[in-house]
This record gives structure tokens, sequence and C-alpha cells, in this order.
């Protein structure tokens, strides 16, 4: 493929895990195409973190297909843009709702193997990835081997204050708590509580990170645990990139963002349920721990004794402050 003038739509409309896992399925398809205009259709809260890409030329989201002069509107503007190909790399409603909408006379499409029903029903987000181990042998792309990648995104505003642990109230060494959105997957806040403890009293700054969602989560931690600095909603995934990049650890259940952090080489501690293992990220500096029961089984001395014995745990440091909430 020499991909001169050509016009290529990428629709990754998944969520951040499957958005991360496949990064390095955009590295192939702009090498295939290295002439082309590549643009991306993706979720909104990820548009950002896609601009700051080395892959794509432009970045849009998915609109809502119920409100139906919106969905008449961006069918005309996909139709009117001349896509020689199309790759579907989430395989999901959204992307199913496009290709009908286009009708017959579609550009080609390309798209990955869904993942089974079995798999999607079981909610983890990790289980619904989509399996793109045929899809580069089908469109002809030289297969990626590497794990994703997010370095790129430490360069993009690098030098802006934003991008500093100091924008957020941040100094001194921390360690990144990362809760995940589903209830039934999540360490409680009590022991999140009892670490972030543990923490402060060796001298790392607990920063607990994660959607907006969570603030309400967060403020349960911060009451058993003051020390700790609460910024869910509030880092992008350009900062959470910059600010994984220099922590000395994370702590993690179910969390989305954990596919984001390790991404850069942060290493730590992910907290499981029996059964669960093989969601974890491979290829990382990693150590699951699995509960059997209960997520409460998991206790804060055995968090922080895999903590140590990966070395992840430095000494003399600086104590923490408060989180100024």
């Amino acid at each position: 493929m020499t991909g001169r003038a050509q016009n290529i739509l990428v629709i990754k409309t998944d969520g951040l895990a499957a958005f991360v896992a496949a990064e390095p399925l955009y590295d192939a398809i702009r090498a295939a195409h290295p002439g082309a205009r590549i643009s991306l259709l993706t979720q909104d809260h990820l548009q950002r973190v896609a601009r700051a890409s080395p892959y794509f030329d432009q970045v849009a989201a998915m609109p809502d297909f119920r409100d139906v002069e919106a969905k008449k509107a961006f069918v005309r503007q996909v139709k009117s843009s001349r896509f020689q190909y199309i790759y579907d790399l989430a395989a999901n409603e959204d992307a199913k709702k496009l290709y009908a909408a286009l009708g017959p006379f579609r550009p080609k499409w390309r798209s990955v193997a869904p993942a089974s029903r079995s798999a999607r029903r079981k909610g983890a987000p990790e289980e619904g990835l989509p399996n793109t181990k045929k899809f580069s042998a089908a469109v002809g792309f030289d297969a990626p081997t590497r794990l994703p990648d997010f370095r790129w995104a430490l360069s993009n505003r690098k030098d802006s204050a934003s991008m500093q642990p100091g924008w957020f109230g941040i100094s001194g060494v921390y360690g990144l708590l990362m809760p995940g959105l589903d209830e039934t997957r999540r360490w409680p806040a009590a022991r999140y509580a009892e670490l972030a403890r543990m923490m402060a009293k060796k001298g790392i700054m607990p920063v607990m990170v994660g959607a907006k969602e969570l603030h309400g989560f967060a403020d349960e931690v911060a009451q058993a645990a003051p020390e700790l600095v609460d910024i869910t909603g509030k880092a992008d995934h350009l900062q959470l990139v910059a600010l994984a990049q220099t922590a000395a650890f994370f702590v993690s259940d179910a969390a989305e963002e954990v596919h984001l952090a390790v991404s850069v080489g942060c290493a730590g501690v992910l907290i499981r349920k029996s059964g669960e293992e093989h969601l974890s990220p491979k290829g990382r500096n990693i150590i699951t721990l699995t509960t059997r029961v209960d997520m409460s089984e998991a206790k804060p001395e055995f968090v922080w004794r895999a903590l140590e014995n990966m070395g992840l745990i430095p000494k003399g440091s600086a104590s923490p402050r408060s989180a100024v909430r």
C-alpha cells in the first residue's frame, strides 16, 4: 500500500482500555499508508489524547445516532469525505450503526473480529477487547508485535505547567491510587484509606486519580486518610500519562487507567477477583493479588509487602502534605 493521496478513517469507539491496546495497530496503519490523511472516530473523552498522537491528522467523536438530524448530518459528512478505507477497530454497536447508515456504496470496510458475546457479558472492559490477531494479515499489514507505548504523549505540552505534578498540589515522592468504576471489582474505600495512611507515614504522597464519577468514593477515602490528594475528575489522559511516568508506583483494582500507566513504564500492584488474573496487562512490571470471595480480603499489608518486594518503595522520602481539596 502506498497510501498516497488516500483518505482513511479509523473507528475506535470502545473505551480507554481498548484504545490503549490498539496503539501498535494505529502505528501499523500509519506505516501502511504513509502519505494518507488518517482520521479517527472515537469516544468524546478520548479525543484529547488521540489528538496528541502521531498517528491521526483529524479526530472526531461519534455522535448520538438517536438524534436523527445529527445522524443524517454525520453520515453526509462521512460520505463527502470520500474515504478509500474504513478500518473498524472496535467492531461494536457504534461501528455497526455507521456501517448500516452508509449503505451499500460505503468505502472499503475492514473490521477486526469482535469479542464473543460471552466475553462481553462478563463485564470487565478487557474481556470485550476485539481480536486483532488475524486483522493485520487479512489487510496486508505487518502484524505489530510490540506492547502499547504512549511515551509520545509525554512530549505533548511537556513544558506546560499543567503537565507537572505541582499543578495538582503534588510534591516529592508519590504513588497513584487508581480505583475502578465497577463497584463489584473495586477495592473498598477503607482498604485504600489504610494504604494511603501507610504511604504517608513512609513519606510517600498518596494521590487518587480516576474519572469524576469516583469523587464521592475519593471523599470517603479522604475522610479516613486526610493525607490523600484527590484529583479524580481533574487530570485528563495526557496529564495522567505524565503523572504515571514520574510516580513511584500505582495500586489499582479494575481501573482502565492502569493500561495508560503501564504504557509509560509505571509499575505496581493490581487487586483482582479470582478468575480475572488474565485481565492484567501482559509483559509489564505488575504483581496481581487475587481475592477468593470479597475484594476486602486483600489487606493493605500484603499490597505494601508486594511493593517492597518489587523494589518500588523509595527510601528517605520527604513527608507529604495533605491535599488542598
